[in-house]
């Protein structure tokens, strides 16, 4: 097997999987490379990202040296090829391990670099960021400030690059103990969350014009939702010709519980004509379409799920790109908003409410299913003993009835409701298993649509796979549930670290710590 490059390394750090990268590079075996700039520098980057992952008070020695290894190896990449790019990370990173003195020093030596060069940089906007951040680093804020500005004025569209700056910039102020108010206006644009109401009145345009007045507004950059007829696709098409119109850049990604001609069918065609043709183009013209990969679940807790994944998918885009996430939801006049929409309001998030007009009618009023399936997260433990399991239990603050815990043949797992405890409840036992020593089990955590009298086998099989490659204090999980998790609790540490090989083919493999 061919080892993994550099770039591939680069682009999983990128995602914000650090650990996943780190853990990568190693295995190939570049953290033992001296002689070459590029292996250095990547990792004088992935170092710095252990050291901004470490917290706690405890961590605060572990995370000096980590910056000053950091450090050591961007400056060693700077010997070995004078470049402007190690030399500024060397300096910030000096700051960031303790030595102020060293990192105004190796500032000094970029901005010599790039005044004496026209040619210094990657290209015209890391020239001038180079310059903002050493100006910074020499206490020269004002100056700083205009230089970043005019960095961006140079690409304003390459958002995952400004993101890194001020990250850096995050960083470097934090150090300093000055005010970080002035880089909100540069931060890369925000991603939002839209839904609200099927049977939505759009004759009227009123909604439509409250949509464009947000759009105009607040100029996301990124927006993610599902298409259903009525305030899913009206929200869409005005987010596409706002792209057309303004922001080329923009990005439309669609998450959808069902196979596209399967929802299709359930939740625009009966509601006209006019709503296929733009559920079509809608398609057509979306950045990304994910397909959670249902097949016929119950309607109404699918469409919850595909709604828990899009919200947690724009916090987390919001996070990597250091930018601002908000929520768009269309309810009609007097109702209530839903229990996910509350909870997103209580974590402090932004959220905007349009009202809208429901129709009176009996399209796409889907009949009560007399299903015993719901959306639930389910917890597997390898192995472990009940009466430990139940001490944990006993002894970990969550919200809701405390759950049954269920002995199989290779381990126990235990079943969090929707009605009984949410997934944040769910995360708060699974996290409490993993980090016990005397369990000293491995444990996943799959968020799902389940029978949570009775999970089938094979769910509870692939919760077993995933809790088999759980290291001691991290719970292991995919996809569907990491952004789950990211909605419900964002304050928790999720990672996308691989792939995991299963007889049901390569599923994404995540981590929650």
């Amino acid at each position: 097997m061919t080892s993994p490059t550099l770039p591939q390394i680069l682009s999983l750090a990128r995602t914000g999987s650090s650990a996943r990268a780190w853990a990568v590079f190693v295995e190939a075996g570049w953290d033992q490379v001296t002689d070459d700039p590029k292996a250095l520098t990547l990792k004088g980057r992935l170092l710095k990202d252990q050291a901004k992952a470490a917290s706690g008070a405890e961590q605060r020695a572990n995370k000096l040296h980590l910056y000053g290894e950091a450090a050591q190896a961007y400056a060693a990449a700077a010997t070995l090829r004078t470049d402007s790019y190690p030399l500024i990370n060397a300096a910030a990173l000096s700051l960031l391990g303790g030595d102020s003195r060293r990192a105004a020093e190796l500032a000094a030596q970029v901005l010599s670099l790039i005044d004496n060069d026209p040619n210094e940089g990657e290209n015209a906007y890391w020239r001038e960021a180079t310059r903002a951040e050493a100006l910074l680093l020499m206490q020269r804020e004002a100056e700083a400030c205009i230089s970043l500005a005019n960095a961006i004025s140079h690409l304003p569209d390459a958002w995952e690059d400004h993101a890194a700056t001020i990250g850096q910039f995050d960083l470097i102020l934090n150090e300093q103990g000055r005010s970080k108010d002035w880089l909100d206006q540069h931060r890369p644009p925000s991603s939002v969350h839209f839904s609200g109401i099927i049977r939505l009145d759009y004759t009227d345009g009123l909604t439509q014009r409250a949509i464009e007045d947000f759009l105009d507004q607040e100029q996301p950059g990124f927006a993610y939702g599902a298409l259903a007829a009525g305030a899913d696709l009206l929200f869409a098409k005005a987010f596409l010709a706002h792209k057309t119109a303004h922001k080329p850049a923009a990005q439309l990604h669609i998450i959808l519980p069902y196979p596209a001609p399967l929802f299709r069918a359930l939740s625009v065609q009966p509601f006209g004509e006019k709503w296929l043709v733009d559920f079509d183009d809608v398609i057509a013209h979306a950045e990304t379409v994910t397909i959670l990969g249902m097949d016929d679940p119950p309607y109404a807790p699918a469409i919850q799920l595909a709604d828990n994944v899009a919200m947690g998918t724009a916090m987390r885009n919001a996070a990597n790109l250091q930018s601002r996430v908000s929520a768009l939801t269309i309810a009609a006049q007097g109702e209530a908003l839903r229990p996910h929409l509350n909870a997103w309001q209580q974590q402090g998030h932004d959220i905007n409410i349009i009202n809208g007009k429901r129709l009176k009618t009996e399209a796409g009023n889907f009949p009560q299913q007399d299903s015993s399936l719901s959306l639930a997260t389910l917890i597997w433990i390898n192995h472990g003993d009940a009466q430990q399991l139940k001490t944990i239990l006993d002894n970990t603050p969550f919200t809701g009835d405390t759950p049954i815990i269920h002995r199989a043949a290779q381990g126990h797992w235990i079943v969090m409701s929707e009605v009984s405890g949410d997934v944040d409840s769910a995360w708060q036992i699974a996290s409490a298993i993993a980090h016990d020593d005397i369990c000293s089990s491995g444990v996943s955590m799959l968020h799902n649509i389940m029978d949570v009298a009775a999970p089938s086998p094979d769910l509870l099989a692939r919760a077993k796979a995933y809790a088999d490659v759980a290291q001691p204090g991290i719970v292991s999980t995919d996809q569907i549930s990491a952004m789950a998790i990211t909605r419900a609790a964002p304050y928790s540490n999720v990672e996308e670290v691989g792939a995991l090989r299963t007889i049901w083919g390569v599923l994404p493999l995540w981590r929650l710590i």
